[in-house]
């Protein structure tokens, strides 16, 4: 090999000789130019569109439907949780075990509060005792939860008075409301125009099929719980399991015709075979008669002459329940979190019970979360009480006498305050400033640990 100078070298190959040449070049151009990635396309669009959410159809808004676009409707999930009677059952059963629960509205602030603190507080409690001035708590949680479990699309009217203030929460049918997007794909906030706020159209009720009504996000609550990026609507725990609910209703309806519309009599007996029809329905007809109103005759054996007991064959029933129904009893139970051990065979007690314990915390505690995260922001936009909270109180209660030694001992040691104390039993704390300081009982007394 010679070299012939910058950029070029020469090969000898007897008998041949191959002059290569080549440009010295950096590796990174010499990799973008075979099968590069190669510049990219000029973005169309204008530099506002950032920060578009999703996707949607060119004039989403001009849809006179509620839930377009979408695959499943809401009148076919209300069919499904109307029609399949296990997941009712299984609905039902979870709005019970969050309607059951009592409920209290606290200040954040544990320490002592001032009168004007207390009066706010009944208020608000005063306010929620009857949401929309018509059901209870417990009756309007369950309003809002049926929409949830079944299309979430949980929807309140804000009512209000003369003053703007706000006088109800008036629950709505959700499949009615249409959520209006702005450029961005998203929910239409209030804006400043001028010197005072504006509240665009953020929702509309479809009545008759047409947009009846226009609502901002000031006089309508429209909260699903389970959204997604690409959706304005939520997806519900039916729709989950559509395909399994539509497997079950089928399954369902096999067995309810197998007992009204089913053709195969429990046996089949032979005749002789020189009898002919008018012969064999006369001695149907006196089989019949013969065990008509006796009841004590149908569970007796009768003996008949001749070849008509030659041939005699048992039908078999078919199955009725079975390993398939349990699997779809599981699917639906798992889809609500709720324990399927009352809907499938017996298994260990321990086992059960801690099924249950599981599905109750897996499953009810989000419910219980979606509920407080939605007072609690009513509380704090609507009431002007951002300093309140919603809280449940425990489904199990505790022995008061375990309940007492161990608040006294956490108040002894100086883990809680005494007012803090007084607020798991949920009564009102004391005035005095020392029930607000961590304390440690000692042989003189309570000492007041330093700060």
């Amino acid at each position: 090999m010679a070299d012939r100078g910058a950029g070029q070298r020469t090969w000898s190959l007897s008998p041949y000789q191959v002059d290569v040449s080549f440009k010295s070049a950096p590796k990174s151009e010499e990799a973008a130019n075979w099968f590069g990635p190669l510049t990219p396309i000029t973005p169309l669009a204008p530099p506002e569109v950032a920060g578009r959410q999703w996707d949607f159809p060119a004039g989403y808004n001009l849809s006179t439907i509620s839930r377009p676009y979408e695959p499943v409707t809401f009148a076919t999930l209300r069919g499904l949780a109307d029609g399949y009677d296990l997941l009712r059952l299984v609905i039902e059963t979870r709005k019970d075990q969050a309607a059951r629960l009592s409920w209290n509205i606290n200040s954040r602030n544990k320490t002592a509060r001032s009168p004007l603190d207390v009066e706010r507080t009944a208020t608000a409690k005063s306010f929620f005792a009857r949401p929309d001035g018509i059901h209870g708590f417990a009756d309007w949680l369950r309003l809002l939860l049926e929409e949830v479990f079944v299309t979430d699309a949980p929807a309140l009217y804000m009512s209000r008075d003369r003053g703007g203030r706000l006088k109800a929460l008036m629950p709505l049918d959700g499949a009615t409301i249409k959520p209006v997007i702005d450029a961005w794909g998203r929910s239409p906030q209030p804006y400043m125009d001028g010197d005072r706020l504006a509240y665009p159209a953020a929702y509309q009720q479809i009545l008759k099929g047409y947009p009846a009504i226009d609502y901002s996000v000031r006089d309508l609550i429209y909260r699903p719980r389970n959204l997604r990026v690409n959706r304005v609507y939520g997806m519900s725990p039916v729709e989950q399991i559509i395909t399994t609910v539509n497997i079950a209703l089928r399954r369902q309806m096999y067995l309810l015709d197998y007992f009204t519309e089913g053709n195969i009599p429990d046996s089949l007996i032979g005749v002789p075979e020189n009898w002919t029809p008018d012969q064999i329905a006369s001695y149907q007809k006196y089989w019949d008669a013969y065990f008509d109103g006796d009841l004590t005759r149908r569970r007796r054996a009768k003996f008949v002459p001749g070849g008509v007991a030659k041939t005699f064959i048992q039908t078999k029933e078919p199955e009725l329940k079975g390993p398939f129904d349990e699997w779809l009893a599981r699917i639906v139970c798992f889809a609500f979190s709720i324990s399927p051990q009352a809907l499938t065979q017996t298994m260990n007690r321990a086992t059960a019970e801690t099924q249950k314990d599981l599905a109750e915390e897996e499953g009810l505690a989000p419910i219980l979360a979606w509920a407080k995260s939605l007072v609690d922001d009513i509380l704090a936009s609507e009431l002007d009480a951002p300093d309140l909270e919603f809280v449940w109180s425990p489904g199990q209660q505790t022995d008061p006498l375990a309940q007492e030694t161990i608040l006294s001992s956490y108040a002894s040691k100086g883990i809680l305050t005494i007012n803090e104390a007084r607020a798991v039993l949920g009564r009102e704390p004391v005035a005095d400033a020392s029930a607000n300081r961590p304390m440690t009982l000692t042989a003189s007394g309570y000492v007041a640990l330093p700060e």
